[in-house]
C-alpha cells in the first residue's frame, strides 16, 4: 500500500511561493497598496446590467478564483465591469450570468476561502464559471500594472528574443564556469 503525502493545492504554492517573493520585492520597491478585503464593494463604477450586491459578489468571484492580496480590489472591478459590459451587450449572457450569480450561497462573500473554492469547483465547466474564469485570467494578466508586479517584462520577440535581453545579466554568476 502506498502511504501519500500532504494534498498541495494550486493555491498552497501561489500563496507560500508568492507572498514569499513578490511582496518583500514590492514592498522594497515601493509598489504595494494598502491590501482590501475582498467585498469592499462596488464603487465608482456604474454598472449596465449588474445592481451592487451582484457586481460585489462578482467581485469575490474573481478574487477567489486568482487571489493576490497585494492587488486592490480596483483591479478586479475591472473585471467585474467587463462582465457587466458582456452582460449588458449580449441578453443571453446577461440572463446566465444573473441566473448563476442568483443561486449561490448568501454568504459566500464572507466564508472562509476553502468553502468559496469547493463551491467555484461545482461550477466548473459551466458557462459562467468559464466566463469568469477567462475574463479574470485576462482581465489580470493583461493588465500591464498587474504584470509589472509580477515581474513579467513583456514580449522580447521586438528586442530579439530574450538573449538579446537581458538573459544573461545574472550578476551574481561568475564569468566563467569553475573548473573542477
Amino acid at each position: 500500500m502506498h502511504e501519500q503525502g500532504p494534498k498541495i493545492s494550486r493555491r498552497d504554492i501561489l500563496r507560500t511561493g508568492s507572498s514569499a517573493v513578490l511582496v518583500p520585492l514590492a514592498a522594497a520597491l515601493g509598489l504595494t497598496a494598502p491590501v482590501q478585503p475582498a467585498h469592499a464593494g462596488a464603487r465608482a463604477i456604474d454598472f449596465k446590467s449588474l445592481d451592487p450586491a451582484q457586481a460585489r459578489l462578482l467581485l469575490s468571484v474573481t478574487r477567489t478564483l486568482f487571489p493576490h492580496d497585494f492587488l486592490p480590489d480596483e483591479q478586479y472591478l475591472k473585471i467585474v465591469a467587463a462582465i457587466d459590459a458582456k452582460a449588458a451587450a449580449d441578453q443571453r449572457v446577461g440572463m446566465m450570468v444573473k441566473a448563476a450569480l442568483a443561486v449561490f450561497p448568501s454568504n459566500f462573500s464572507a466564508t472562509d476561502e476553502i468553502k468559496r473554492e469547493e463551491y467555484l469547483r461545482t461550477l466548473d465547466g459551466s458557462p459562467f464559471f468559464d466566463l469568469a474564469y477567462q475574463e479574470t485570467m485576462g482581465g489580470l494578466y493583461r493588465d500591464p500594472a498587474v504584470t509589472a508586479l509580477l515581474g513579467y517584462e513583456g514580449s522580447s520577440v521586438e528586442y530579439g528574443g530574450y538573449l538579446q535581453r537581458g538573459f544573461d545579466d545574472i550578476s551574481w554568476l561568475p564569468d566563467e564556469p569553475v573548473a573542477r
